[in-house]
C-alpha cells in the first residue's frame, strides 16, 4: 500500500463523512407516530459517522501499518455490519428492531475486538489462530443479519401489499439495495484484510454508500409515505404472527377460497341467484367503474371495502366467485383499458403520466401489466396508434 495514497483516501474520507455526519445530524424526521425508532437509528448512525471520521483521520497522520490495519478492518467493518443492518430493519419494519439486542450484539462486537488487539500486543504468537476465528465470526454475522434482514423485508412487502391489495414490492426494492449494497461492502472489507491494495476503490466506495445513506434518511418520509401507516404500527407484526399461530390460518384470500369451496357461511353466494346484499355490491361496484376510482392510487383495499358498503373479506370473496380474480386484478385490468382509450386520444403521452392518470404507483408495473394485457410494450402501443392515425 502506498503511503502517500492512504493518507490521502483517509484524510479525503474523514473530511466527507465528517460533513454527511453533519448533514444526518440536522436530518428533519416527521414527527410521525411511531417514527421515534427511526430517530433513534440516525442518532447513532451519526456517532458512528463521526467517529469513523474520527478514526479515519488519526490513520492519516499515522499511516498505514500493516500489524494493526488488519485487526482494526475487523473490527469496525463488525460495527458497520450491526450498524446499517439496524438502520435498513428500521427502515421497513422497526419492530423487528429490539435496541437490548443491539446493545448486546455491540457488546459483544467491542469485547471480541479489545480481546484480538490484546493478543496482537501481548500473544503474538496467537494472533493468526483469533484473527481467522475473528474472520469466520464476520461471516457468520453478515449470513445471519442477511437472513433476518430479508424475514423482515419479506414480511413487510406481504403486509403492505395486503394492506393496498396491490403489487407494492416494487416501491420497497430500494431498501433491498440498499441492504446488499451494504453487504458488498462488508465483503470488500473482508478482502482488504488479504489484499490491501484494493483500499483506492474500497474506500471510495465505502463513502459513497454512506452518501447514500444521509440521502436514504433525507428522503425517507417521501419515499415511504405510503408504507408509514403499516409499518410503524406495533401491532401488525404481533397480529400477523397471532394469525400465522393459528391452526388452519393462512392469507384471507386462501380463506376466502376455502370459504367459497366448502360452502360454508350465510354470507355465500350460490351459483345462480345473487344475494341482496351482493346485488347493492354489484351496482356500487358499477358506479366505482363509472367514477373511475380505479384511478386513484394508494388507497388502502380496507377504505375501498368500506366506500363500496362492505368488508374486505366480502369483497374478496364476491370477485373471486363472480369474476375467477381478486380485487386488485379486476382493478388493474380496468387501469389497462383505461391507459388504452388516453392512448387513443393522445398517443404521445409519457409512460409517466400514464402511471399517474390511471393510478399506478410503479411504472415498471404499468409496463408490466399492459404487455401482460395488450401483448405489446406501452410505447409500442402508442407508435402503432401513431402510424395508423398518419
Amino acid at each position: 500500500m502506498d503511503e502517500t495514497t492512504y493518507k490521502f483516501l483517509m484524510g479525503g474520507s474523514a473530511f466527507v463523512i465528517a460533513i454527511l455526519g453533519g448533514m444526518l445530524w440536522t436530518t428533519i424526521i416527521s414527527p410521525e407516530s411511531g417514527l421515534d425508532k427511526l430517530r433513534k437509528a440516525r442518532n447513532i448512525l451519526v456517532s458512528s459517522y463521526f467517529v469513523l471520521a474520527f478514526l479515519s483521520l488519526i490513520c492519516c497522520f499515522t499511516g498505514y501499518d500493516r500489524h494493526i490495519e488488519p485487526a482494526s478492518t475487523l473490527f469496525v467493518a463488525s460495527f458497520q455490519a450491526l450498524l446499517f443492518t439496524v438502520s435498513m430493519l428500521v427502515f421497513i419494519r422497526p419492530d423487528a428492531v429490539r435496541w437490548s439486542v443491539v446493545f448486546r450484539h455491540a457488546v459483544a462486537i467491542t469485547v471480541a475486538g479489545i480481546a484480538l488487539f490484546v493478543v496482537l500486543f501481548y500473544f503474538t504468537g496467537f494472533f493468526m489462530w483469533f484473527f481467522y476465528a475473528g474472520i469466520i465470526a464476520y461471516i457468520i454475522q453478515l449470513a445471519f443479519y442477511t437472513w433476518k434482514f430479508m424475514l423482515a423485508y419479506r414480511k413487510t412487502v406481504q403486509e403492505v401489499e395486503d394492506y393496498y391489495d396491490d403489487d407494492e414490492e416494487s416501491r420497497l426494492y430500494w431498501v433491498k439495495i440498499g441492504f446488499y449494497s451494504a453487504l458488498v461492502i462488508g465483503i470488500m472489507a473482508l478482502s482488504l484484510l488479504f489484499y490491501p491494495g484494493i483500499y483506492k476503490f474500497f474506500v471510495p466506495l465505502y463513502v459513497l454508500f454512506y452518501s447514500f445513506i444521509v440521502m436514504w434518511f433525507i428522503n425517507y418520509y417521501h419515499k415511504m409515505k405510503f408504507a408509514i401507516p403499516v409499518i410503524v404500527a406495533e401491532s401488525l407484526n404481533r397480529q400477523f404472527m397471532a394469525d400465522e399461530s393459528k391452526p388452519g390460518s393462512g392469507n384471507m384470500e386462501t380463506e376466502a377460497r376455502e370459504d367459497i369451496e366448502e360452502g360454508n357461511g350465510k354470507e355465500l353466494m350460490t351459483e345462480d341467484i345473487l344475494t341482496e346484499k351482493e346485488q347493492i355490491l354489484h351496482e356500487r361496484l358499477q358506479q366505482y367503474i363509472e367514477r373511475k376510482e380505479y384511478c386513484r392510487k394508494d388507497i388502502p383495499s380496507e377504505e375501498v371495502a368500506a366506500s363500496l358498503g362492505t368488508t374486505k373479506p366480502f369483497l374478496r370473496r364476491y370477485m373471486s366467485k363472480r369474476h375467477g380474480i381478486w380485487f386488485s386484478t379486476w382493478r388493474n385490468d380496468l387501469r389497462i383499458r383505461e391507459a388504452c382509450l388516453l392512448y387513443q386520444k393522445n398517443p404521445a403521452i409519457s409512460i409517466t403520466d400514464m402511471t399517474r392518470k390511471i393510478g399506478y404507483a410503479n411504472s415498471g408495473n404499468f409496463c408490466r401489466d399492459f404487455k401482460k394485457a395488450v401483448g405489446v410494450t406501452p410505447r409500442e402501443y402508442g407508435m402503432r396508434i401513431r402510424l395508423k392515425g398518419a
